[in-house]
């Protein structure tokens, strides 16, 4: 039986023929390829010709490997093996059929090939995404601090103009000014922060809060929204709620509010129900579940996973207002906290949106002494020397305007490091505060502040500096740290925050 499967199975892959010196085939077996004994091997095979040169006397060994030979009907990769001898002895022809061999090899190279191809193909893809993933960061960061600007203007003039005598129809005006700005400002807030998020820079600060109190502000602002827009307000806030817990109390605030103005913004009859309950309170963690139901226009079936898609809006796109990165920057926050927003919706009845989130809570946990408590006071007695290091009219304007109408200040500006360096070492006044912007147009005002650090005199060199910029991420407020600077102004801002931050620093 092992005999007969042998003859079956077992493929012949070596031919051996003899040779004379002069390249005629004396003797084949014709295991391969039938008719090779008493011809020239160069009429078999244009190949053999090359061997006739190497048919000595003298013993030698020479392969050729994977020759492509095509005898008659049969095609085959082989190599060719001519053994020479001493003592006149005929040379030995051997082909080695390794067809098989070379097919998988060449299979394998291939696979190889094509992985290491798409390897780098994925490569490039990934540094052409991260590139471009760069450049849409920067160009929204640089965009939006250059929106800031103009927006600190309006800001800033809308708010002395409302204390101009205005007659019923211009303060009608000087409102909408207000509103549109304040939409302008949330939607570039937003869009920073889908920046920070898709970079991977927006992190949680965990820290004790008062719960209730954050609470109670949300329920008394929402409860004056939904009213204003003829809806009934319901809340409901289980009793068992901690007071203290320990979270990041601003980014909390961003997902309630956030889920809060798309209720009030989709719903046009009946309200929204805002419900908070304590899951349970274990091993120092107090797991809290919040619901916000509403009775508007509801969630198609089909878009109930796109509505947390960044710029989508799928209720009728163009009858309400907004960006669409509201629910996006929920989810992510939310998903930042190990857990997960769930929503449920009936088209046409309204929506349910929830959540479960862990904070920390303890008995140690106590609030710090709020810095507000503590208000700095100006010594009306005497005016203070603000350097204004700012390079847009607008902003200049803006501060100038603002510290004027407080008859407490002098003003001065510069746009340079060497205008900035003579203002803060002249003799004829000392320069009390630095209003900095950090983002100039042909200097980084953390570089100058490091300058003014390295001020030879005391007084100069310890004289207060807060920066006033846009870009507020970590490691721009470690760089800001590092250069010197005290504190920072975020833009846009209003009069009453540069008059705070002002008053805080000033020594």
């Amino acid at each position: 039986m092992l005999e007969e499967y042998k003859k079956k199975y077992t493929k012949v892959v070596l031919q051996y023929s003899i040779l004379n010196f002069n390249g005629n085939v004396l003797e084949s077996d014709d295991a391969l390829f039938l008719g090779f004994s008493n011809k020239y091997i160069g009429d078999i095979h244009p190949f053999f010709e090359t061997l006739t040169s190497l048919l000595i006397a003298e013993e030698n060994e020479t392969i050729f490997s994977c020759i492509h030979l095509n005898i008659v009907d049969k095609t085959i990769t082989a190599d060719i093996i001519l053994q020479t001898f001493n003592d006149g002895k005929n040379p030995l022809l051997i082909i080695h059929d390794l067809t098989s061999h070379y097919k998988n090899y060449q299979t394998t190279a291939q696979v190889r090939n094509e992985s290491v191809i798409n390897s780098q193909i994925l490569e490039l893809k990934n540094t052409y995404l991260k590139e471009k993933e760069s450049f849409k960061n920067t160009f929204i960061a640089n965009f939006s601090h250059e929106l800031r600007d103009p927006l600190t203007g309006i800001l800033t003039f809308t708010d002395i103009l409302s204390k101009t005598n205005l007659d019923l129809q211009q303060k009608d005006y000087v409102q909408i000014l207000n509103s549109s700005s304040s939409f302008l400002k949330k939607m570039i807030d937003d869009i920073l922060d889908i920046s920070k998020i898709e970079s991977g820079n927006l992190e949680l600060a965990i820290e004790p809060f008062n719960f209730h109190a954050l609470l109670e502000e949300i329920k008394f602002t929402y409860k004056i929204i939904a009213e204003q827009k003829g809806l009934t307000f319901r809340f409901n806030f289980d009793e068992k709620l901690p007071k203290i817990i320990g979270g990041d109390a601003k980014r909390l605030q961003q997902v309630l509010t956030n889920l809060l103005d798309n209720a009030v913004k989709f719903t046009n009859h009946g309200g929204i129900t805002f419900n908070v309950s304590l899951n349970q309170l274990r091993a120092q963690k107090a797991s809290i579940h919040f619901e916000i139901i509403d009775t508007g226009i509801g969630i198609e079936k089909e878009n109930l996973n796109k509505i947390f898609t960044s710029f989508t809006q799928v209720s009728r796109a163009n009858e309400f207002k907004g960006t669409g990165l509201g629910l996006a920057i929920v989810k992510y926050l939310v998903e930042l906290t190990k857990s997960k927003i769930s929503v449920s919706s009936e088209y046409g009845k309204g929506s349910k949106f929830s959540t479960n989130i862990n904070f920390i809570s303890s008995s140690s946990l106590t609030l710090k002494e709020s810095k507000n408590k503590k208000k700095s006071i100006l010594d009306t007695s005497k005016k203070y020397n603000i350097l204004l290091v700012e390079d847009s009219e607008i902003t200049q304007l803006s501060v100038l305007k603002i510290l004027a109408s407080q008859g407490h200040f002098f003003l001065d500006i510069a746009t340079k490091p060497d205008e900035v360096i003579t203002r803060i070492t002249s003799l004829d006044h000392e320069v009390d505060l630095v209003l900095m912007d950090i983002k100039l147009k042909e200097f980084q005002g953390d570089a100058i502040a490091k300058q003014i650090r390295k001020l030879p005199e005391r007084h100069q060199k310890k004289v207060p500096i807060v920066a006033m910029t846009a870009k507020l991420y970590k490691e721009d407020l470690k760089r800001y740290k590092k250069a010197g600077i005290d504190d920072v102004l975020k833009k846009p801002f209003n009069e009453s925050q540069l008059l705070e931050i002002i008053t805080k620093n000033l020594k």
